[in-house]
């Protein structure tokens, strides 16, 4: 039986070994980038193009029959990345646009990036969904029915479906000093939630290759799902773990009893 709702401190290949087929309903990857920063072991391209295909090999033998896959990409790796992804024998589902207007830019010689992409594939085409809604970007067309091919539209009162660019500031500045950690690449909350809430269900199990600052984790445990997941840095196992155990600690005092979810990081 594998554990549950725990991090394990060590390398995510040699962890991801001891899971059996199928036991993931959804993995949610956020790879180093490979970038030279001073956070990351920089490799060179083959090195890091054979470490890569060796972890989502792993990732695709762990994912379950209805279950999905997300990997945040880099506009310089992507496409290596999703053509591996077909060779693994997974079905193409979109590549989301994570697009945030705070982005900032590396460069002189180019534009601002303010966007990153997410490649979304699957077990197969009959994957876990549920259906994202947002408010509707014009009001006006709200207030008359539209008839086409004798066929009346009405708005949906939860909202139009969501495309594939969603869009998610950053945790950059003042507005995020409360949720942002001190690791340099952490993702936001709400971006993460989107991806657990609809993408998954209930009691299903995330794992997570890269736990990094643990976001992944935390929204586990806040939409009610499992959590699974290695990092080798002991500077963000301890970023994770804590923003876990202040979870914990919140949901004993509202609740006044265990979590779904409790802490667990041991080598």
């Amino acid at each position: 039986m594998i554990e549950q709702d725990y991090i394990h401190h060590g390398d995510t290949v040699a962890f991801m070994q001891t899971l059996p087929d199928g036991c993931a309903d959804l993995i949610l990857a956020d790879p180093p980038y490979n970038l030279n920063k001073e956070f990351e072991k920089h490799r060179d391209f083959d090195e890091w193009y054979q470490w890569s295909k060796t972890w989502l090999t792993e990732a695709c033998r762990l994912l379950s029959k209805n279950g999905n896959i997300f990997v945040y990409a880099i506009h310089h790796y992507a496409c290596y990345l999703q053509c591996f992804l077909y060779e693994c024998g997974l079905v193409y589902r979109r590549q989301i646009i994570w697009n945030y207007e705070n982005g900032w830019s590396r460069y002189k010689n180019a534009p601002s990036c303010h966007y990153e992409p997410i490649l979304w594939f699957a077990r197969s085409n009959n994957s876990t969904y549920h259906i994202i809604r947002e408010s509707y970007k014009s009001t006006e067309r709200l207030k008359h029915k539209i008839t086409k091919n004798g066929k009346v539209w009405t708005p949906n009162p939860e909202g139009r479906q969501a495309g594939d660019v969603w869009e998610f500031p950053t945790l950059a500045g003042k507005r995020f000093a409360a949720e942002r950690t001190k690791h340099p690449t952490q993702k936001p909350l709400a971006l993460t939630d989107r991806i657990i809430n609809h993408f998954s269900n209930p009691g299903d199990l995330v794992y997570v290759p890269f736990v990094g600052s643990g976001t992944e984790c935390v929204s586990a445990v806040l939409n009610g799902r499992r959590y699974l997941g290695a990092e080798m840095n002991e500077d963000y196992i301890a970023i994770a773990t804590g923003r876990l155990q202040q979870l914990r600690s919140c949901e004993l005092q509202h609740r006044g009893s265990l979590p779904f979810g409790a802490v667990a990081s041991r080598r």
